[in-house]
């Protein structure tokens, strides 16, 4: 099992981004070789950075379909979020991440499985906990 977040799916299909490591994962994941899960915004927050993409001219109309193509075809299970606001916020704080960020993390560990991400915050903290992380950031 993985927990993939936004960042490392749009590193994979976004025509100007890439990662050897992250597009490896995502292939075996699209296969349904490897099982996946992630945060139940995962699509929102992906369809926000495609279309910004797509208003910034990163691509175009058509390789903005075939994003949205490919997302709703990743096959990944959406996990809900049970978190108490007054414990998750400090968590989140201390490790210098976004509530959001932090969410794919908390879903990682609760989880005790490798997070598949091209953020570096989120790859930053993940060394800081010494929780598994699939990047191919530096």
């Amino acid at each position: 099992m993985l927990v993939v977040d936004a960042s490392a799916f749009a590193s994979w299909v976004f025509p100007d981004q890439s990662g050897e490591r992250v597009s490896q994962t995502l292939i075996r994941v699209m296969t349904e070789e490897e099982s996946a899960t992630t945060a139940a915004f995962f699509h929102i927050e992906v369809m926000h950075a495609a279309g910004k993409a797509l208003q910034r001219g990163r691509f175009g109309p058509s390789a903005h379909q075939h994003v949205l193509r490919l997302l709703s075809r990743l096959p990944v299970s959406l996990a809900p979020m049970r978190v108490s606001p007054i414990e998750f916020w400090p968590w989140a704080q201390s490790l210098e991440l976004t509530p959001y960020d932090a969410a794919y993390l908390k879903l990682a560990t609760d989880l005790q499985a490798p997070l598949v991400t091209m953020d570096r915050a989120l790859h930053r903290a993940c060394r800081r906990l010494e929780h598994p992380v699939i990047t191919d950031l530096p």
